[in-house]
């Protein structure tokens, strides 16, 4: 049971993660892209570092960058604890197709 519950938790965190790296990344895209937001590059919104939704441009992209190297360490921990998962169903698929 206690080892459900950690995959359980390890999946839920890298949903979590997953999510506000989706969000963070629409952020920067659409919300407030580069160049402050205006026309053609021009002055915007986030242009004197003015918040846009809690945080700056740059809040944003510095928790992006973090996000995005959590999320890495957790789907490598979730490679490493489910490896002979991974490996019996890979041998399993090709030697079905033998």
């Amino acid at each position: 049971m206690k080892r459900l519950i950690k995959n359980y938790i390890l999946a839920l965190v890298m949903l979590l993660l997953a999510l506000f790296q989706a969000v963070s990344g629409f952020m920067l895209w659409l919300v407030i892209p580069r160049g402050g937001g205006g026309y053609m590059g021009g002055r915007g919104i986030s242009e004197d570092g003015q918040a846009v939704f809690i945080w700056t441009r740059d809040t944003w992209i510095t928790i992006h960058d973090w996000v995005s190297v959590a999320l890495l360490v957790i789907v490598v921990l979730h490679l490493v604890l489910h490896w002979k998962w991974i490996a019996y169903s890979t041998r399993a698929v090709f030697r079905q197709k033998r």
